[in-house]
């Protein structure tokens, strides 16, 4: 393993911040974009979520497989460079499967049509996480623990955390130019579905294409890997390693960290499917869709220069410091968002309060966990992170707010479809978790607190002797 005190250097900076850009431009799209998209055509929001979680559970089975794969083998860059170029490709897919392509397949029956497109999203869903997941979460991930140490892992998990915004925010510009999003329209009628799907289209393949080339990129920029193969253990054992009882008795920080990241993930998860949905149907957000763009780009823009501000003091402040507040901060967010859904400013102060407090908090936990991995198993652990930060938190806080909805349920007398529209009451989920992720916060404090103090007296006593 190479002595990771050196600092990062152009070449590896570039790297993490290109590929970190890039592939969360491509999630941006699987987590945020396809619901948007999904919803033009098929206005029905359970099948969103379908694709969380059924994305959710394909991402977590494949970081199981290749993040195990990666540490046997001592390989992250190969995976990554291949993963990225074939994810561009799915990323394109997404804009075949339109109301009136799925309509066609179903005979020209438009009730059809809309459950289709719900399916072969789906399915198309689960085909690029496998990629992603093989490319990002698994290799990536691992490979951003193996070349940062805790000097500079706060910065570093700053400066990715607010990739997912800046992703969306270069998204958000040329969705402007193609005049997308835009209103979404009364029912999903296909002349409606067909109007949007051109600029949909082309969408998808500007930012698929775009992901390809940065995998084919990444052959050239990633240096040559040097991590060392585990021998130690047999390729299946070593794939759910992270979850034998006495890997937990071993690493008990670790394990209260992720408890408290999944927690605060299932708040996060609460919301962040349904967001741009939920602000798009506001009924202040109209001037064809100006009023929505023009607030997320206001919530988007402060919450990231707050939080690359306090990136770049997070390791003097230290990280676990700002996470209490963080979470607090996202909970004023949800409350202030629950409370005013009828006016812009509200509802702009209030989105810059959640998406801040959700960006600060997962730089602060993602840059613990990355501390707390043990060093010889950085690609297998990476399965244990998804299970408690993805997977669970995509299924359980996605399907709790769906169960929340308030909004009736519109039955379109023209398709018999069915309806539904997300609502405020996804933020008392948030709320609820938010509150629930202090107490994990709160027990990792103490436990840290309590084995430095045991570290010091052991010190002392080594001096003595």
């Amino acid at each position: 393993m190479k002595d990771k005190t050196h600092s990062l250097g152009a070449r590896r900076w570039t790297a993490i911040i290109l590929i970190g850009l890039f592939g969360q431009i491509a999630w941006a799209i699987e987590n945020n974009y396809i619901n948007l998209w999904v919803y033009s055509q098929s206005h029905n929001a359970s099948h969103i979520t379908w694709m969380t979680m059924a994305s959710a559970v394909v991402a977590t089975l494949t970081t199981f497989f290749i993040g195990a794969l990666s540490d046997k083998l001592g390989k992250r860059k190969i995976f990554i460079a291949l993963g990225y170029s074939i994810w561009g490709v799915t990323v394109f897919l997404f804009g075949v499967m339109s109301l009136a392509n799925m309509s066609g397949m179903a005979g020209g029956d438009l009730t059809k049509g809309i459950l289709l497109v719900g399916v072969m999203n789906v399915v198309v869903d689960c085909l690029m996480t496998f990629f992603g997941s093989s490319a990002n979460d698994a290799a990536f991930n691992a490979y951003v623990t193996d070349e940062t140490n805790e000097r500079n892992r706060p910065l570093v998990e700053s400066i990715l955390s607010v990739m997912p915004l800046l992703s969306m925010a270069l998204m958000l510009g040329v969705g402007i130019i193609l005049g997308i999003p835009g209103t979404q329209g009364d029912t999903p009628n296909d002349v409606w579905a067909n109007s949007v799907a051109k600029p949909w289209l082309i969408f998808f393949l500007i930012f698929g294409v775009a992901t390809t080339l940065v995998g084919v990129a990444s052959f050239f920029l990633l240096p040559k890997d040097h991590i060392e193969p585990n021998r130690d253990d047999a390729y299946f054992k070593h794939m759910v390693k992270g979850f034998f009882p006495k890997t937990v008795k071993a690493n008990p920080l670790l394990y209260i960290a992720l408890l408290g990241f999944m927690l605060f993930n299932i708040g996060v998860d609460s919301f962040m499917p349904y967001i741009m949905v939920y602000m798009q149907n506001l009924p202040f957000m109209g001037n064809n869709g100006m009023d929505f763009m023009l607030a997320l780009g206001i919530i988007f823009g402060v919450a990231t220069l707050l939080v690359l501000l306090i990136g770049a003091f997070l390791n003097r402040i230290g990280k676990m410091k700002v996470l209490i507040p963080a979470v607090v901060m996202m909970f004023l967010g949800a409350l202030g968002l629950f409370l005013f859904d009828s006016a812009f400013a509200g509802s702009v102060i209030a989105g810059i309060f959640l998406i801040g407090g959700y960006l600060i908090g997962t730089a602060s936990l993602g840059a613990e966990i990355r501390d707390l991995t043990p060093e010889n198993d950085v690609g297998a652990f990476q399965s244990v992170r998804m299970v408690f930060v993805v997977m669970i938190p995509m299924i359980v806080g996605s399907n709790i707010s769906l169960f929340a909805f308030q909004t009736p349920e519109v039955l379109d007398p023209s398709t018999g479809a069915v309806q539904k529209s997300p609502d405020k009451w996804m933020f008392v989920v948030t709320m609820v978790a938010c509150a629930l992720t202090i107490v994990p916060i709160v027990w990792l404090l103490i436990a840290k607190k309590k084995k430095n103090v045991l570290a010091e007296v052991e010190s002392t006593q080594d001096k003595v002797e």
